[in-house]
């Protein structure tokens, strides 16, 4: 494998509304980021995403896009955005943008000017169909639920949106389209952006059969995923946008890739010359021990969990590098997914941030992940904040959940929940903001913030800080970046456990993500323990014996 710059990241990703608010307003802005930069230089972070900060109506907080080229006053203004690159570059950290280009807003000129003349330039620009013996051109729900189109005026066009209806898929079928984007992303990196996270990648390519297919709910709608994710011909698109773009300024690119993907086309997207340094995929979304499927099994989920992300590092076969997260903005958090409520403890949040954080790949962090923030579930649903939230719930009723039972699945899966003020210290409102912050603090603030853990040697944030020193250490860096991937015990219940080889180095990793303690066979000599969430490792000739969600890191013979 070629080596390239980004193949060390240790990223930490920032939603920028909730990080630090520096003016007083409420919401999060650059200068927090900018502000913070010696704490996350600390905690052994060098990249940063940053979600989305261009102009926007904030309909999807942000993914809703009304000007490429300008930052939002709400967190700040180019000059702002300039200073923190800089400042950043002093401590060896890179900053990475959200770059969203399957849709914009309907608040963008171009769409506007495409209301005013769907059939002119920039009608073009966008996907406007005309409606069928007075329905919409076809069945597809959209993401959030209801219909895919939306009715322009009183015509008979639609446009296609695949998210809220606040949100235009634009054509990239459309040569103009693409000219103009490629020049855009060019000018970000020009002015010292390092990257981006690419948003709604496997969405640009559409079938443009549009065929109706028959109804999987009651709605009268069905989930059209084969016709818009990952379609035939998509590489042709992101090939030439690698070539104008990323390429020529040798960009870090994380593309937001459909679980759906198919193996074989791995390569294609983060090989050696993939159309992306790396990709984010949704495996291990799927799982809560809180749902209905889980929720009385929780060994089994973690053995279902286990297999998914083993079955991506097989598939990739050491050929490309993967992303390894385990919470972002649209995700709850990954402790109270991944573990049952009474479990909850360091010791399980510890071993849940190592299940995958030694596993080949470049790793990422998500805000309040190294402190162990959690959910905030809330007693109405007026507390919620989300369009999609509200949308959600609305299905639910729909389908016949009362309202106790449909507001506790928004709590069970809500993506709010990673959206809730950083919590910095037991200042009110969490050393967040001054004043009143755009979205309710977790009261748990005062327990868990970062004041309190960032000089307790036996924090969990300490813990973090471990984990990333150990995987950029120069002994073992290269093993953890480029040695090879085995994985072991696959047959011992709650057990997640590999093995990195390289040039004769041997580490293993053990997660006993479980409850209770359990006995191993030892797999060869060991030499040193690397690294372990308890004081007291038990390791004998023939056995090493975990405590109950003991994470482990092994030198081995």
């Amino acid at each position: 494998m070629l080596k390239k710059w980004w193949h060390n990241t240790i990223g930490y990703q920032i939603y920028p509304k909730s990080f630090q608010d520096t003016d007083g307003n409420g919401i999060g802005d650059l200068k927090g980021i900018t502000a913070h930069l010696d704490d996350l230089a600390d905690l052994g972070i060098n990249v940063i995403w940053i979600c989305p900060i261009n102009k926007s109506p904030m309909k999807d907080h942000g993914y809703d896009i009304s000007d490429y080229e300008d930052i939002d006053p709400m967190f700040g203004s180019k000059s702002d955005l300039q200073e923190l690159i800089q400042e950043a570059d002093k401590r060896g950290i890179k900053i990475l943008m959200d770059l969203v280009v399957n849709h914009t807003s309907v608040e963008h000129p171009w769409f506007q000017k495409a209301l005013k003349d769907p059939y002119g330039e920039y009608g073009k620009y966008y996907i406007i169909r005309e409606g069928q013996n007075g329905q919409e051109p076809n069945n597809w729900r959209s993401i959030f639920g209801g219909s895919a189109w939306e009715p322009i005026g009183n015509t008979n066009l639609y446009y296609l949106h695949l998210f809220t209806k606040w949100q235009p898929d634009l054509n990239w079928e459309n040569p103009a389209l693409r000219k103009n984007i490629y020049d855009m992303v060019n000018r970000w990196l020009d002015m010292g952006i390092r990257g981006f996270r690419i948003d709604a990648i496997s969405h640009l390519k559409k079938d443009f059969s549009y065929r109706n297919l028959p109804a999987d709910d009651a709605d009268g709608y069905v989930n059209g995923f084969p016709y818009f994710s990952n379609v035939d011909g998509i590489g042709v698109f992101l090939k030439e946008l690698k070539e104008n773009t990323f390429q020529r300024y040798d960009a870090m690119t994380i593309g937001e890739v459909d679980e759906g993907l198919p193996p074989e086309m791995l390569t294609d997207f983060i090989g050696e010359n993939g159309y992306f340094s790396t990709i984010f995929d949704f495996c291990h979304s799927e799982f809560h021990v809180n749902s209905a499927k889980w929720k009385d099994t929780p060994v089994e989920m973690i053995n279902a969990l286990r297999d998914c992300l083993f079955a991506k590092q097989k598939n990739i076969k050491g050929s490309g590098m993967l992303c390894n997260y385990l919470e972002n903005h649209d995700l709850s958090r990954a402790v109270e997914r991944f573990i049952p409520k009474e479990d909850i403890d360091f010791y399980s949040k510890s071993m849940v941030g190592g299940i995958n954080f030694f596993m080949p790949g470049i790793v990422f962090l998500y805000q309040g992940q190294a402190i162990g923030m959690m959910d905030y579930p809330k007693e109405r649903i007026e507390d919620f904040k989300d369009p999609t939230t509200f949308s959600l719930y609305n299905e639910y009723l729909k389908k016949g959940m009362s309202e106790t039972e449909s507001l506790a699945q928004i709590n069970l899966e809500c993506r709010e929940h990673a959206r809730i003020p950083m919590q910095w210290n037991a200042d009110p409102y969490a050393g967040f903001s001054k004043s009143e912050p755009w979205f309710a603090v977790n009261p748990n603030y005062g327990q868990i913030n970062y004041a309190s853990q960032k000089n307790d040697p036996d924090s969990l944030y300490s813990f973090y800080k471990k984990m990333i020193a150990l995987r950029k250490s120069e002994e073992y860096q290269e093993l953890f970046i480029y040695g090879d991937f085995t994985p072991i015990y696959e047959s011992k219940p709650g057990v997640i456990g590999y093995e990195r080889s390289l040039n004769g180095q041997r580490v293993m990793i053990i997660n006993n993500a479980k409850s209770e303690e359990t006995v191993l066979p030892a797999l060869g000599a060991i030499r040193k323990v690397l690294l372990s969430n308890y004081e007291n490792v038990t390791l004998q000739d023939d056995i090493i014996r975990l405590q109950r969600y003991q994470l482990l890191v092994l030198d081995c013979v």
